[in-house]
């Protein structure tokens, strides 16, 4: 595929949070190669601006003349021109090459209130707009575009009608950024002139670590929509990356005032779940297990485990497995698949393909734990392994079946028809081969995360699922009581199983264990890889 040539016009920023410098990270993030043509040379950092330097329009001109006399365009995404000069030129440009995408920032007025463009240069830009594909405002410069008193649009319904009056006149297609408005949720929206195409849901985070979010936003956007993305699936994906980069913003310490986002968190998260190095480090894992041999020779199993966990271990064996299982646990509850789910703000497209590949991996799963009834010399524990793999089967897989089925149109279409991943079938494998071919208490060992990891999950989870929760029946499935109790059958297998073993039995059960829980979080994670 042609990865997206995206042009930034843009002011710039020496901090790097936001003009041209963000609009390149952004591009980059979004999958797109940036090019750039400065604008204002603008002196600030994340507590001001200090000074703005306007070179002769010619040089922004020539600059863009550099450009399109050598590489065939994409996008082009306009952020602060600032002079009227400055915007003819951009408008003769725009229209002698006539780029297929463009995304206009009007940028009049900052999110502090302070007015950017004096009255002839918003004049001027106002015939720039109609020269656009999409218009991003915020929304004071909503406002003004639509001839609107300061401070009259307070509520997404405002915005939107708004949004599709400015549509209606310009032609273009109209952003509506609710993270402007004093609202609980955070939906933005996409405004034609007979109404919104499609709206994404976002979390509030109370941070000041927002600089640069309406430049970064447009050129993300541009950058997918030249990648071939839909209206939809644009907005969605660029709210999703928006979502991420202010979330962990605050880890980037820079600067003392408004710090920028953080447009590189997605990537650094990706190329960590890209990596093919050994997940457990054996040595460790073994100094580990020496360490709790030697702590449990002789010593009996405590009355209570001091853990605050809702499902709890059931002796000295369980209690280590839980302890070392304790960052996998806390790294998955900080995916941003489960902060969107517990939200009620996942994407329902994303929620399917998890549906999908659950769907596919309950199928292994159960044979799986079929397996483990074949094996298991207890009559009771072989029951159990055979009901259990039965309601993998006809009880969970009806939840995935109900929602696949009502998720089949073509929007959905390609979450639900498709094969089991390389995550998936890598899980699904893990448990057979070990369940296959290992000690039974190994094999326990190996699928118990997918029981106590859910149910502790579950539990968590069950704090957000308020009545209309989008996914309120799979969170009450897995708050379930008969899950829970079956998940501390499976900790009392597993503890008599350990305690009846060997070291180097105990020791690949670990591993077992360990990798099962590895498995888990990359299966959450998976989706929003798609």
């Amino acid at each position: 595929m042609t990865i997206p040539r995206v042009v930034s016009i843009a002011g710039t920023d020496p901090t790097g949070g936001a003009g041209a410098q963000a609009d390149i990270k952004s591009i980059q993030a979004a999958g797109g190669f940036a090019l750039s043509a400065l604008t204002a040379l603008v002196s600030q950092n994340t507590r001001g601006v200090t000074s703005i330097f306007y070179p002769p329009a010619g040089v922004l001109a020539d600059q863009l003349e550099a450009i399109s006399s050598d590489v065939d365009i994409d996008a082009v995404k306009i952020g602060m021109l600032g002079r009227c000069d400055y915007i003819s030129t951009v408008r003769t440009w725009l229209m002698e090459v006539k780029p297929p995408i463009v995304v206009l920032d009007p940028v009049m007025v900052a999110t502090s209130g302070g007015v950017l463009l004096e009255n002839d240069a918003i004049n001027a830009l106002r015939e720039l707009l109609p020269l656009a594909t999409v218009l991003t405002p915020n929304i004071p410069e909503l406002e003004i575009l639509c001839g609107h008193e300061k401070g009259t649009i307070v509520s997404s319904e405002g915005a939107v009608t708004a949004a599709q009056t400015l549509a209606t006149t310009t032609g273009a297609k109209v952003i509506v950024k609710a993270g402007h408005l004093h609202e609980t949720k955070i939906e933005n929206y996409i405004v034609s002139s007979e109404g919104i195409i499609s709206q994404a849901r976002s979390i509030r985070f109370n941070t000041a670590c927002t600089h640069g979010t309406g430049c970064s936003m447009s050129s993300a956007l541009a950058t997918r929509l030249a990648g071939g993305d839909s209206y939809g699936k644009a907005l969605s994906w660029v709210t999703k990356w928006l979502e991420e980069s202010i979330r962990y913003a605050p880890s980037l310490h820079v600067g003392h005032g408004s710090g920028p986002i953080d447009h590189s968190h997605q990537m650094r998260r990706l190329e960590c779940s890209a990596q093919v190095k050994t997940w457990i480090n054996r040595a460790s894992l073994n100094n580990d297990l020496s360490k709790y041999e030697v702590e449990f020779v002789n010593a009996s199993c405590p009355d209570t485990i001091d853990l605050c966990d809702h499902v709890p271990p059931q002796g000295k064996w369980t209690k280590l497995l839980w302890q070392l299982a304790t960052p996998a646990l806390e790294e998955t509850w900080e995916l941003p698949f489960l902060a969107d789910l517990r939200s009620g703000n996942l994407d329902p497209w994303e929620f399917t393909v998890y549906q999908r590949q659950d769907a596919l991996y309950l199928d292994g799963y159960a044979r799986a734990l079929s397996l483990l009834a074949v094996v298991a010399t207890d009559p009771q524990e072989s029951v159990f392994w055979s009901t259990s793999s039965s309601n993998a089967i006809l009880v969970e897989q009806e939840l995935h079946r109900e929602w696949l089925a009502s998720h089949s149109d073509d929007e959905f279409s390609e979450a639900t028809q498709l094969d089991p991943s390389t995550v998936s079938t890598g899980y699904i494998n893990h448990l057979l081969s070990v369940c296959a071919t290992e000690d039974y208490c190994v094999g326990i060992a190996a699928v118990l995360p997918c029981f106590w990891i859910y149910a502790e999950l579950g539990e968590r989870l069950s704090e957000y699922n308020f009545p209309d929760h989008p996914y309120k029946r799979w969170l009450d499935t897995y708050h379930d009581p008969g899950f829970i109790e079956a998940t501390s059958q499976v900790i009392k297998y597993l503890e008599l199983a350990m305690e009846n073993s060997g070291s180097k039995t105990r020791e690949r059960a670990t591993t077992a264990f360990l990798t099962s829980c590895i498995w888990e979080k990359e299966f959450f994670d998976q989706s929003s890889r798609f």
